[in-house]
């Protein structure tokens, strides 16, 4: 078996396991988002990116908190979407400024 099926496997073992302690704690929401966390998070620990493992378990860990916690999302949800498109954009004009840098000598 190739490592990229074997980490697929893991990851994949991780969500079934999740789920299954899912259906019988009943904790379904936010729970599920838990869950992807680990399964992809054992996935790229396998892969020796730990910095991206532990950015997508916080990531989908914040989700469920944050849905916990009562925020007024009428103002920030949008003030969120705005802000990560604009990072997406600041983000591809400085890669592009960078590609057009002529290397040196």
């Amino acid at each position: 078996m190739n490592k990229q099926k074997r980490y697929s496997t893991v990851s994949g073992g991780v969500f079934l396991i999740g789920l299954g302690v899912l259906a019988y704690s009943g904790w379904w929401w936010p729970g599920i988002m838990f869950i992807m966390g680990l399964a992809a998070s054992a996935e790229l620990i396998l892969r020796g990116k730990y910095l991206q493992a532990l950015l997508a378990l916080g990531f989908f860990t914040a989700v469920p908190l944050l849905v916990a916690v009562s925020i007024p999302w009428r103002i920030v949800g949008p003030l969120t979407l705005i802000a990560l498109g604009a990072a997406a954009i600041i983000r591809s004009i400085s890669q592009q400024s960078v590609e057009n840098i002529p290397p040196t000598k």
